[in-house]
């Protein structure tokens, strides 16, 4: 054991314990294939996506998500005025990172990102193809269109074309 170890608070937490020990015991991070990838990434809805500034740096946003195995594309709502809307305009490479809830497994989505049309005016083609991609539907659709016409929504689509990520098998 470290010797802080029986010290901190920290380090008697169960989680840490646990990493310890499985450090100890070599045990390698398992690759996810890409089934389960994709079942991974259906089972959530919020991740990191990553774009990229001008000096080549990640710009990291966190994001609401919708992932379809069948297109392997991912779909995120945002507005026109967003720094991830003007990056992917520069430069449409793009990776989206997703982490279980106790981060011992994650998967990451790359491919290139594509901006839908901004929607401005209440009812327009725009807004008209956002609602429809609605999952639910508004109650109110007229205020739903106004809504997102004040605030310039459009979709960010990921279109995956790698998959990877990884499982820490601590149990």
């Amino acid at each position: 054991m470290f010797p802080l170890a029986q010290e901190s608070a920290f380090f008697r937490s169960l989680a840490v314990r646990a990493m310890i020990t499985t450090m100890a015991k070599n045990a390698p991070p398992r690759p996810l294939d890409d089934a389960a990838l994709s079942d991974f990434l259906a089972e959530h809805t919020f991740g990191a996506l990553a774009t990229l500034k001008r000096d080549g740096r990640p710009h990291l946003s966190t994001v609401v998500y919708a992932w379809d195995p069948e297109t392997r594309e991912i779909r995120i709502s945002t507005t026109e005025d967003r720094l991830k809307v003007k990056q992917i305009r520069g430069n449409p490479t793009a990776s989206l990172y997703v982490s279980s809830a106790d981060h011992w497994k994650f998967a990451v989505a790359e491919g290139k990102a594509e901006l839908s049309e901004v929607t401005r005016t209440p009812g327009d083609t725009a807004g008209l193809d956002y609602l429809a991609a609605q999952r639910q539907k508004p109650d109110n659709e007229e205020e739903f269109l106004e809504t997102i016409a004040a605030e310039r929504r459009l979709y960010i689509t990921l279109k995956t074309d790698k998959l990877y990520g990884t499982a820490l098998d601590i149990a």
